[in-house]
């Protein structure tokens, strides 16, 4: 988000353009029981398509503008600063009339299309990079390890990587992904994370939903991946539409949504069984991470001893990286399925100490799906350099997980009298 002055600045070019200004809504935002720093807002507003907006408050006696985005229906923005618990903050939803420009800040989340995928940026530096290609193994690995779909490099803010594909010792860990591991489909036991076993695999495909989006306030991306079962031919058993949405946020921290809404691809039912390892929310740490460099903890605060098996709300894996230290924390949202949900930690003698988390929500429970309904499960990701105290990551929980009352209030225009 661009500082006030700079906001000020281009609302005082727009205007100097030509652009008048309509006060469409009031909007209050209520902080509730907890307290709230640089929230994500974002509810439903019937905007219209192709127009700009602003909000105006007045905060500490100065009238402050500031950016706010619109997609699906809902407007959204990042309140600045903090808002207490049981105090609330109110603005004018302004919409600017005549021809507006509107100037990306320098924070702004942009896209570029290379390296097979896309690249996901707030301002000069990238957060993450989504490989929608396939891309090869190793040089002598199995071609069953051929595919696409996954994001990896993920960043801390200062460049850092967080995430290994491709490791010698499990070819088919690819840094952030969904890992279903053990379905049944048609009567058949269906693997899409083994590849190995040649059983199933998942591809990105071309799709009307696939999208990409810049601005001031979000961007990301939309694609739509197929859970393939490998026969002759190959048929889809489950698609499942993935959107990244990164934010632009006023703190050093990276924040983004990983969102992943599976459905049945035909009029056949899929069960995602009861299993150890999969679904959900993987990630295959960074490669010079081990026991003795690098520590997981969950909400309940377990650490990587006691955190396999157990039921969790969030978890951090941090340590030391090429550049210092870095790590991430995962916010598993409430709503999700089987929340909260159980965690396949390894252990930190497992695999030479490198590290693997993943939220498996059929850990301990079967989930059918049926056609004709969609199965979302949602995650929020915070990347930063340093260190990420079980305080800060509560304080993260309690703003996602129960955000705060928002009420929009449409101004009625005026009915001109002849």
């Amino acid at each position: 988000m661009a500082k006030p002055c700079y906001v000020l600045c281009c609302m005082a070019l727009l205007l100097g353009h030509g652009a008048s200004s309509q006060v469409v809504a009031h909007i209050t935002v209520k902080a509730g029981a907890v307290n709230r720093h640089q929230t994500i807002i974002q509810v439903p507003f019937d905007a219209e398509p192709g127009r700009v907006y602003r909000l105006v408050s007045v905060e500490n006696g100065k009238k402050v503008e500031q950016n706010v985005q619109q997609e699906d229906g809902q407007i959204a923005w990042q309140l600045r600063g903090d808002l207490p618990a049981g105090t609330e903050r109110t603005f004018d939803l302004v919409l600017l009339k005549g021809k507006v420009d509107v100037p990306l800040n320098k924070r702004q989340i942009t896209y570029k299309e290379e390296d097979g995928g896309y690249t996901i940026s707030r301002g000069e530096h990238p957060v993450l990079h989504y490989r929608t290609a396939i891309m090869e193994p190793p040089t002598g690995a199995d071609t069953a390890f051929r595919r696409g779909g996954f994001i990896h490099p993920a960043f801390t803010p200062q460049g850092k990587s967080l995430t290994n594909i491709h490791p010698k010792d499990h070819f088919h860990h690819l840094g952030i992904w969904s890992p279903w591991t053990d379905t049944e489909f048609e009567g058949k036991t269906v693997d899409f994370w083994n590849l190995k076993k040649r059983s199933g695999t998942v591809r990105p495909v071309s799709s009307p939903q696939n999208s990409l989006t810049a601005g001031n306030v979000f961007g990301g991306f939309r694609q739509m991946q197929d859970h393939i079962v490998i026969g002759n031919p190959d048929r889809t058993a489950m698609t499942e539409l993935l959107e990244i949405k990164v934010y632009n946020t006023a703190d050093d921290h990276f924040v983004w949504d990983y969102n992943s809404t599976l459905q049945c691809a035909s009029a056949a039912p899929i069960t995602l069984n009861e299993y150890r390892y999969g679904g959900g929310f993987a990630i295959r740490g960074a490669e010079e991470w081990n026991n003795a460099n690098s520590k997981v903890l969950t909400s309940e605060g377990k650490d990587r001893k006691q955190a396999d098996g157990s039921l969790a709300r969030w978890f951090i894996v941090q340590g030391a990286l090429k550049a210092g230290n870095g790590g991430l924390l995962v916010l598993s949202c409430p709503q999700n399925f089987n929340s909260p949900q159980p965690l396949r930690v390894w252990p930190e003698n497992d695999q030479g100490g490198q590290v693997f988390a993943n939220f498996s929500p059929t850990k301990n429970k079967p989930w059918p799906l049926v056609p004709g309904q969609s199965y979302a499960q949602r995650y929020r990701i915070v990347t930063f350099d340093g260190e990420l105290t079980a305080a800060q990551a509560e304080a993260y929980w309690n703003d996602y997980a129960f955000p705060p009352e928002v009420t929009v209030v449409p101004v009625s225009r005026p009915v001109s009298r002849r």
